[in-house]
């Protein structure tokens, strides 16, 4: 992101993650969008917050990451959500914040990174927490900061990545 708010990718682009419309990958940044103040590039999917406050997303869609209610990949940006505040594009899920505090989760949950109580993949974003001010998306796994100071976790647990001294996967934040 520049400073004049321009969104700008290059790379690998065999799911369209770039957002340029095409499936050729960049070796030189391609323009994206403008009035950008926030992104996230996740594992063959990116994720962009306007000045306005609205989400759009591009790339690989399998499990439903993008978070516009289908599973086509994309590779022009598409609108999936307003009032964003930040957002977390993680291996195959997507976190973000809402304006409004609440965190929303979308994708694959093969380990309940997505923190709903299910295992089930999403391709809308489901409420997952309130009173939040900032998420990141991780491999298989999820954790976000409450406006307490508290720190939450879920998904794999593998290698005690959670934190909570065990390796038991969490479905529930």
């Amino acid at each position: 992101i520049k400073n004049d708010g321009s969104l700008w990718a290059m790379g690998y682009n065999d799911f369209g993650q770039l957002g340029d419309g095409s499936t050729t990958s960049k070796n030189t940044p391609v323009q994206v969008a403008s009035g950008v103040v926030g992104a996230s590039a996740g594992y063959y999917h990116s994720l962009l917050v306007k000045s306005d406050g609205t989400l759009w997303a591009m790339g690989w869609n399998f499990y439903g990451q993008l978070g516009n209610g289908t599973t086509p990949s994309r590779n022009s940006l598409i609108h999936t959500a307003s009032g964003v505040a930040s957002v977390s594009a993680g291996d195959r899920h997507s976190l973000l914040v809402k304006r409004d505090g609440t965190l929303w989760a979308m994708g694959s949950n093969n380990f309940g990174q997505l923190g709903n109580g299910t295992w089930m993949d999403q391709s809308t974003p489901v409420q997952v927490a309130s009173e939040v001010v900032g998420a990141i998306a991780g491999e298989e796994h999820s954790l976000f900061v409450k406006s307490d100071g508290t720190l939450w976790a879920m998904g794999n647990n593998g290698f005690g990545r959670l934190g909570d001294g065990t390796t038991t996967t969490r479905i529930l934040p």
